[in-house]
C-alpha cells in the first residue's frame, strides 16, 4: 500500500476545498472582478423595494443576473450597500433555489441549490439547507445542510440523521474526481 506524506494530505485538502467551493480573497468571495460592476438584473412575479436601505424582496419565478453571479429562485431577498450598490447578503428559497457564479475565468462555475440559499460575501460565507448540494468542476457534496467558509477554508456539512431528525435519512455524500486529490 502506498504511503502519503502528511503534507501531501494538507495540500490535497486545499485542493478539493478550493475545488468544491471556489477560491478565496480576504475581501471576500473571490470571482470574476468586473461582476459587481455589472448591473443586476432581475425578473419576478412582483417585488418589493426599499432603495434607501438596500433592501429587495422579489416574489415568483425569480431569476437575477449580475455578471457570472446568476440565482434561481421562489422567493429572493437581497441587501445591497445604498452607497456601493454591492451585495452584503442574500437569501433565496425555492424547491430548489439555485446559486451560481464562476470564481476564475476559464474555471467550471461553482453551483450550489438547496431549500435555501444564504450568501454573505463580506463573511465568506455560502449555506445552503434542505437538499443542499454544491458542485464545482465534477467534485459534488450532499447534506441538509452545508457551509462553507471561504476565508477559514472550512466545509461543515450534515445529514438529517446527524441533526437527529430522522434516522433514515439518506448521509451526506462526497464525489471527488481523481484530480481533486492529486
Amino acid at each position: 500500500m502506498k504511503r502519503t506524506h502528511p503534507n501531501c494530505i494538507g495540500r490535497a485538502r486545499r485542493t478539493l476545498l478550493a475545488l468544491l467551493c471556489g477560491c478565496t480573497v480576504a475581501a471576500g468571495v473571490q470571482a470574476l472582478p468586473e461582476d459587481s460592476e455589472q448591473p443586476m438584473n432581475i425578473t419576478a412575479d412582483r417585488g418589493t423595494f426599499h432603495n434607501n436601505r438596500g433592501e429587495a424582496n422579489f416574489v415568483g419565478n425569480v431569476y437575477l443576473k449580475q455578471g457570472s453571479l446568476e440565482v434561481w429562485a421562489d422567493t429572493l431577498d437581497v441587501i445591497r450597500n445604498p452607497e456601493t450598490g454591492d451585495i452584503e447578503f442574500l437569501e433565496a428559497h425555492g424547491e430548489p433555489a439555485r446559486y451560481q457564479q464562476v470564481q476564475e475565468v476559464g474555471e467550471p462555475p461553482l453551483k450550489v441549490r438547496g431549500q435555501r440559499i444564504e450568501y454573505k460575501p463580506d463573511e465568506d460565507v455560502i449555506i445552503t439547507e434542505g437538499q443542499g448540494h454544491v458542485e464545482q468542476g465534477g467534485n459534488t457534496t450532499e447534506g441538509h445542510y452545508i457551509r462553507y467558509n471561504l476565508t477559514e477554508e472550512t466545509l461543515e456539512v450534515r445529514s438529517l440523521r446527524a441533526e437527529g431528525e430522522d434516522e433514515d435519512a439518506p448521509q451526506a455524500t462526497w464525489i471527488l474526481q481523481p484530480e481533486a486529490v492529486e
